[in-house]
């Protein structure tokens, strides 16, 4: 895990995998075990004290391989990627530099009433169809946390986010539809994945 988290590694890996091919056979990585399948839908962060990278936002990917997602993001004309996809095992693809903007929360505003949240977060998808019956299995939980704890190491994280909870219009997004929050207590970051952001009144 720790050799794709180094800064080093992040700053080149977007220029160094430009157009290698999908990987074929595909192989999972296995249990906390990271493979690199870069995507090229990603941007500069902004520049600035308001988006320092302290979010972390936890999306289902409602499809159902970690595979399919991997390559979903790999392809230019999805426009869509997250830094990070873990599968039900515990595998880790990552397909974006944490130091750049991942294409993941689209409109949103979080807890404090900053909107455009993609410029100060890390997005992590979870394999999962996403429809409050699939269930999120331990491995896949465990592996969640892990890499959110090492990727203290190079941001000050602070809060862990649900999709849903930012995503405005409010209701536009359900992930991760039935994810146990109660497992993320020990993380001893701040949870936010009820209610209402700040002004966001019912299905706006």
């Amino acid at each position: 895990m720790a050799a794709l988290l180094t800064p080093a590694f992040q700053s080149q890996a977007q220029d160094v995998f430009a157009g290698q091919p999908f990987p074929s056979p595909w192989i999972d990585p296995g249990y906390k075990r990271f493979v690199w399948i870069g995507s090229p839908n990603f941007g500069r962060r902004p520049q600035g004290p308001d988006t320092v990278v302290d979010t972390v936002v936890v999306h289902a990917t409602a499809i159902p391989t970690l595979q399919q997602t991997a390559l979903a993001f790999f392809r230019k004309e999805s426009r869509v990627s997250s830094h990070f996809t873990i599968g039900k095992d515990g595998s880790i693809v990552q397909s974006v530099s944490t130091f750049c903007r991942a294409w993941h929360a689209g409109v949103s505003r979080d807890w404090r009433g900053r909107d455009n949240v993609n410029n100060y977060s890390i997005g992590i998808e979870l394999v999962n169809m996403d429809d409050g019956k699939d269930q999120y299995p331990l491995a896949q939980i465990e592996s969640l946390k892990s890499l959110i704890h090492a990727l203290t190491r190079l941001h000050p994280l602070k809060y862990v986010t649900s999709h849903e909870y930012i995503a405005l219009p409010h209701g536009r997004k359900v992930d991760p539809n039935g994810f146990p929050w109660g497992k993320m207590d020990d993380l001893g970051m701040q949870l936010n994945y009820q209610g209402l952001p700040p002004g966001v009144t019912g299905l706006e």
